[in-house]
């Protein structure tokens, strides 16, 4: 195992020349952060491990574009979120997946970890949506909160669907620009993720 002395890029050299060693010392340096994410999300520790795994498989087939990499961290992070975005799209249409997560909050104990960081996303989006109008937020929250369709929403407010939709447009930017400025690295993953996630 290399020592922490060693510089990310000579380490990305050797992983990219098929180094196996450095790719583990790489896989150990930021198995966390992805698990910890890929967890929050999924509430499966099984699922948040064949994640981090695929994600991990991904790195060390396309190792060989590591010489050129700046910051190991930003592809990282590129990638993961396009793995977990994908996975969490293609999941949420499974009802064993859906059934998971309802288990998990009724008879799960909370890792204090996994809790923290939900909360800290959690309040991170509430403050991104106090960016929005009043009436914007009106449609937001009674489309995430209350899962109402834009047809019942547009009924309800006496307003055009075209207005309902353009409202949660508009929203879903200033929310996703507010976090950009305000976020980084994970946290920002996971807000965006559970943004997305939300969405019908």
């Amino acid at each position: 195992m290399y020592d922490n002395a060693i510089s990310e890029k000579e380490l990305l050299i050797k992983v990219a020349a098929g180094d196996e060693q450095a790719y583990r010392h790489l896989f150990h340096l930021h198995w966390d952060n992805i698990y910890n994410v890929a967890l929050a999300l999924t509430k499966s520790v099984e699922l948040a491990e064949d994640m981090v795994q695929d994600i991990f498989l991904k790195i060390w087939q396309k190792r060989a574009q590591f010489v050129g990499i700046e910051r190991f961290e930003d592809y990282l992070f590129i990638m993961a979120r396009n793995h977990i975005y994908t996975e969490l799209k293609k999941r949420s249409r499974e009802d064993t997946f859906r059934d998971q997560i309802k288990d998990y909050f009724e008879t799960s104990e909370h890792n204090a970890d996994i809790s923290l960081l939900t909360k800290e996303t959690q309040e991170m989006i509430n403050q991104a949506i106090g960016q929005l109008t009043t009436q914007q937020q009106l449609v937001y929250r009674l489309s995430r909160d209350q899962g109402l369709s834009h047809e019942e929403i547009a009924e309800k407010l006496n307003i055009s669907r075209n207005t309902v939709r353009n409202h949660i447009v508009q929203s879903l930017k200033i929310i996703r620009t507010y976090l950009q400025h305000k976020t980084n690295g994970w946290l920002l993953v996971l807000c965006l993720l559970k943004i997305f996630f939300r969405q019908p």
